[in-house]
């Protein structure tokens, strides 16, 4: 098996088909979260991306010894190379080592100017040069930031920055962000150059792997095997959620402080820290729904939570009217927005014009929808009417 094919066996998959392959020469990447969310055990995934397809890579760490960073790589091999005989494993090790250097800075934190001293011996004394370059442990003022990229770019070189940065400023041409949850970590795309968002992976908190997602490759046989993602609320939330106990499916219903849910049945409060993982920019929803929402206003925890709704689920099934500019109306159409961006399959049932509609990825093509995974997302407008409950009881009762 070639090695570039076992980084095609990873967690990280989704992001790498987002980035075209990774960064790019002269691009500097950001990861950033609190102290233990895991940037450490991020950064060695991407960098094992690159050694895995035979490119150098030096990793610059500023805390712990060589030995620990060379465990953590040695970890994650172990992990992918499960389907390698014991001399191929050993012959991709090999491999690692001849394109990797680990440089350890001792408790010192790590700027640009150490990054050149190390580059030019490298270059100088083995002559070794890396396409990527990981600074791990380094949390980078505005200045200290735009040294590390001019360096990049003056070299040609791709630099993954992993820390916490002291300033808002600090944003590279890829931003991440790690957010952990109850049992879990949200890796979270929050700046990509072009194309559309990947959506969030789940990785386990203790292995730092992906989590598989409910229903991803699995078409249920009865509703007892459905979780409906919803929040809740008057409506066709509520709907969704009566036909799911009618039907016997289970549901999550998402909410928060002062959320007033018409649905009790299967609550799950979100932490202040969750709904954070799902926080957006106001201005950026009313430029994508071309409609205003006000900073400060209790929409933005709706939008927060509507996200772990979509993330959650492989199907999206909305309730509402489709507008002339391809948007739905109201705060619905932001689930509806977050599903198109991460390629969900989405269905959306016009009360105007009684009917359902699919998103082909580039137009609302008109048809009758089934329950086909055994994880959906169940929302829509609080202004239910006759044709849209009869349209949700109508999509269980063809299903099962």
């Amino acid at each position: 098996m070639p090695l570039s094919d076992l980084s095609d066996r990873g967690p990280l998959r989704p992001l790498f088909q987002a980035l075209g392959g990774g960064l790019r020469p002269g691009e500097v990447g950001v990861v950033r979260a609190s102290a233990g969310s895991g940037k450490t055990a991020l950064v060695l995934q991407l960098a094992l991306d690159r050694l895995l397809r035979g490119e150098g890579v030096l990793h610059i760490a500023g805390t712990g010894t060589s030995e620990q960073v060379r465990d953590g790589y040695e970890s994650l091999l172990d992990g992918l190379g499960r389907p390698l005989r014991p001399a191929e494993r050993n012959e991709a090790r090999l491999f690692i080592e001849r394109h990797r250097i680990i440089h350890t800075t001792r408790g010192v934190m790590p700027d640009a100017a150490r990054v050149q001293r190390v580059l030019d011996q490298l270059s100088d004394v083995v002559e070794f040069k890396p396409g990527l370059v990981v600074v791990d442990g380094w949390e980078p003022d505005e200045a200290g930031f735009a040294a590390l990229a001019a360096l990049a770019k003056a070299h040609g070189l791709a630099i993954w920055c992993a820390g916490t940065p002291v300033s808002e400023a600090v944003v590279g041409d890829v931003v991440l962000e790690l957010v952990p949850e109850r049992s879990h970590v949200m890796l979270l795309t929050r700046k990509l150059r072009g194309g559309v968002m990947p959506p969030p992976l789940r990785l386990d908190a203790a292995t730092f792997t992906a989590r598989a997602v409910d229903g991803a490759d699995h078409k249920p046989t009865s509703a007892a095997e459905v979780t409906v993602y919803s929040g809740g609320l008057a409506g066709a939330e509520a709907a969704f959620g009566e036909a799911a106990e009618r039907y016997g499916a289970r549901e999550v219903n998402y909410t928060f402080t002062g959320h007033v849910q018409a649905r009790t049945r299967g609550a799950n409060p979100l932490t202040e820290q969750e709904l954070q993982a799902g926080d957006v920019s106001l201005a950026y929803v009313s430029r994508r729904l071309r409609r205003d929402y006000a900073e400060g206003s209790q929409i933005r925890r709706v939008l927060q939570s509507l996200w772990h709704q979509v993330s959650n689920a492989q199907v999206v099934y909305v309730i509402g009217a489709i507008q002339e500019d391809g948007t739905v109306t109201g705060g619905t159409g932001w689930s509806v927005e977050l599903a198109r961006m991460w390629n969900k399959r989405l269905w959306v049932f016009d009360q105007d014009k009684d009917a359902w509609f699919r998103w082909n990825g580039e137009d609302w093509v008109e048809g009758l929808p089934v329950l086909d995974s055994t994880a959906i997302c169940g929302t829509g407008t609080r202004y239910l009417s006759d044709s849209g409950r009869a349209a949700i009881e109508g999509l269980f009762a063809r299903s099962f």
